[in-house]
């Protein structure tokens, strides 16, 4: 989690797994592709002179290149298909914004946080902890944590209160296998 002066602090975003399919890009979606990246980045913040010519497609098709982590789940098979069902059911919704290929249907939404961020991809998530623009969630529990809404959202991030202790757990061992 880096912090910068303005925004705050902002976790560093995963660029495995087809990163290119998921512009726009940071975690406020404000930079519309590849090239508007690399110069915030590299011209903005590390203050360098950036990139040209085939540097930046060059760079792009390499990333592209870098698998997604791989899924580490944690629970028995009837946990997942369970914390799956959770996942999908529409009063619970994740699946509505959380969709596709890449687990993301890449709206700009305030979730909760106070911050309208762009809904991040959930593929490689076990792999990618802390969690949030912000790092704020340690653990992908931290994130389902009632008692961590200034966090996590509470229930404008999904409706997850009502879920039982055992369903976060289902939940959270579907999520490890994404």
């Amino acid at each position: 989690v880096w912090v910068f002066e303005g925004i705050g602090p902002r976790r560093t975003q995963n660029l495995t797994g087809g990163v290119m399919r998921r512009a726009p890009f940071h975690w406020r979606g404000e930079l519309p592709d590849f090239k508007a990246l690399v110069d915030d980045v590299f011209v903005g913040r590390m203050e360098g002179t950036g990139l040209g010519g085939p540097a930046i497609p060059s760079l792009a098709k390499w990333l592209d290149t870098l698998p997604a982590p791989t899924p580490s789940p944690t629970g028995t098979p009837e946990q997942i298909e369970h914390g799956k069902q959770l996942f999908n059911d529409p009063l619970v919704g994740c699946a509505s914004c959380h969709a596709g290929p890449d687990l993301t249907n890449k709206q700009r939404l305030d979730v909760g946080t106070g911050n309208t961020m762009k809904v991040s991809s959930l593929v490689g998530i076990s792999a990618r902890a802390p969690f949030f623009h912000d790092g704020c969630a340690a653990t992908l529990e931290e994130r389902f944590d009632p008692s961590k809404a200034s966090c996590n959202g509470g229930d404008q991030h999904g409706h997850t209160s009502q879920l039982a202790a055992a369903d976060v757990r289902d939940l959270i061992a579907y999520l490890e296998t994404l």
